[in-house]
């Protein structure tokens, strides 16, 4: 995930007041017919195995649909929404190596919030439509990992700078940072593998990881 792309998601958390309302059936025959193999945009997110997340955001006498956005870009879409606002996301993911989605029904609160505060919320308030396929722990571990792999990326570039350090301090961290992204790439993997009880590999703890790449290599810290 570059740089750009996550000033993207930044850039369009405003993107949800701006779309124009449309007749609730319509926006809801949007929302029932979303295939995210059809999304044109996003195939580098799609190939990760990224969940997509699309809303219905109902306004007065109609509704607004928000399309699918990758789950850390989505996330942002809904700070802007007014209080007691009734919010229907739908979150298409894998599961089991299975194509599946999963829908419930927010409450914007009085509190600007991310999709994901949002959702949090809701479950903490009792909201038994909130999470009804109970996937929200499946989706922080994603948005984790969306987090993690943002991270390493722009480590990774900063890298590639002299000033970042000495040649072998920065040769170091570019390993430590690749292994970060092969983690993210292989618990990617088995949380869309598996159906439940999914154990993620162990974290690469950089302590252990620098004190061994340095043995191995012969170089001082």
């Amino acid at each position: 995930m570059s740089r750009n792309m996550s000033r993207q998601g930044r850039e369009m958390s405003g993107y949800c007041a701006e779309k124009a309302a449309v007749p609730i059936e319509e926006a809801l025959m949007a929302f029932a017919l979303v295939d995210i193999s059809r999304v044109e945009n996003f195939s580098l997110e799609k190939e990760k195995g990224i969940p997509f997340i699309s809303f219905v955001v109902k306004e007065k006498e109609g509704a607004v649909f928000i399309e699918p956005h990758p789950l850390f870009m989505a996330d942002g879409l809904l700070k802007e929404q007014k209080t007691g606002r009734e919010i229907l996301y739908r979150a298409d993911y894998m599961q089991g190596s299975r194509e599946k989605f999963a829908t419930g029904v927010l409450f914007a609160g009085k509190k600007q919030e991310t999709f994901f505060g949002l959702l949090k919320s809701n479950i903490s308030s009792g909201n038994a439509k909130a999470d009804i396929m109970g996937i929200y722990s499946y989706l922080e571990t994603h948005l984790t990992l969306c987090g993690l792999e943002r991270l390493a990326e722009e480590e990774i570039a900063f890298m590639g700078k002299e000033e970042a350090g000495s040649a072998d301090y920065r040769e170091a961290n570019c390993a430590y940072y690749r292994e970060i992204l092969s983690y993210v790439e292989t618990s990617r993997r088995y949380l869309n593998m598996w159906s439940s009880g999914v154990l993620l590999p162990p974290f690469p703890e950089r302590s252990v990881f620098m004190t061994g790449w340095y043995q191995e290599h012969g170089s001082s810290q």
